[in-house]
């Protein structure tokens, strides 16, 4: 399966996090999604997020105020 593209511009805290949750549950461990965001605060709670769910934060970037971060569902397997 490719990854799957949540588009949140112009969304405020918590709804990027909140859509992220749902679209997460209906996943399999190792899918990836690609969330796009506008709002400031989307790095930081991205990254907390992954943190407290234990899904794995690959990447994210920043440009003109767009921040475009890349999850994978499930730990990292050593």
């Amino acid at each position: 399966m490719g990854t799957r593209v949540l588009d949140m511009r112009g969304r405020a805290c918590p709804a990027p996090i909140v859509e992220l949750m749902r679209a997460v549950r209906g996943m399999s461990d190792g899918d990836t999604i690609e969330v796009h965001a506008d709002d400031r605060a989307f790095p930081a709670d991205i990254t907390a997020w992954c943190r407290k769910t234990q899904n794995v934060l690959i990447r994210i970037d920043s440009k003109d105020e767009i921040h475009v971060a890349v999850v994978r569902k499930g730990q990292v397997v050593a």
